[in-house]
């Protein structure tokens, strides 16, 4: 089984990541983060995200399949400049070990009615058949709203990796 990558999060600051190609949620809403100037509202929840372009693996024989939330479910409640964990459970079902892989997140510059988190998050090397928790620290904004976060895995280059595929999100309504 894999292990858990926790990043620390910034309490001031925007973050962003690239990443994920276990992916599941799609680029659907835009570039731009939580429900600030997506128009997003807790009654959105869950966001039902669309497909990117189509596009091959940045790496041939690369792949990967989104296992579970193992922490905060979409929808979540959690309350107001509060810290909290999200953790998602990947697979690599490719041929390509991951080393030097990370989760980056998408939606940056981060703003202040945002959640926040760090910008890079480190995953764990991962041999092809291997499955890896990987974590982010999430504090939310002093406003209420609907968070909506993504990140997209990137390579050691940093190239993205999936880019054809759904981003990782998360989605947690801030009480």
């Amino acid at each position: 089984m894999g292990r858990l990558v926790v990043g620390v999060v910034a309490t001031v600051g925007v973050v962003g990541v690239v990443a994920a190609a276990v992916d599941r949620g799609g680029e659907g809403a835009k570039p731009g983060g939580d429900s600030v100037g997506l128009g997003l509202t807790a009654a959105d929840c869950p966001v039902v995200p669309t497909n990117p372009p189509a596009a091959p693996p940045a790496n041939e024989g690369d792949a990967s399949v989104f296992i579970a939330d193992i922490t905060l479910l979409d929808c979540t409640h959690v309350g107001r400049g509060e810290t909290v964990t999200k953790v998602w459970r990947i697979k690599n079902v490719g041929t390509v070990p991951w080393q030097g892989y990370s989760l980056r997140r998408l939606d940056v510059p981060q703003r202040a009615d945002q959640c926040r988190t760090v910008n890079e998050v480190p995953i764990d090397d991962t041999l092809p058949g291997e499955t890896v928790d990987i974590g982010t620290e999430i504090t939310t904004p002093r406003t209420p709203g609907l968070c909506y976060v993504r990140f997209k895995m990137a390579d050691a280059s940093g190239q993205l990796v999936f880019p054809g595929s759904r981003p990782l999100n998360f989605q947690i309504i801030v009480d």
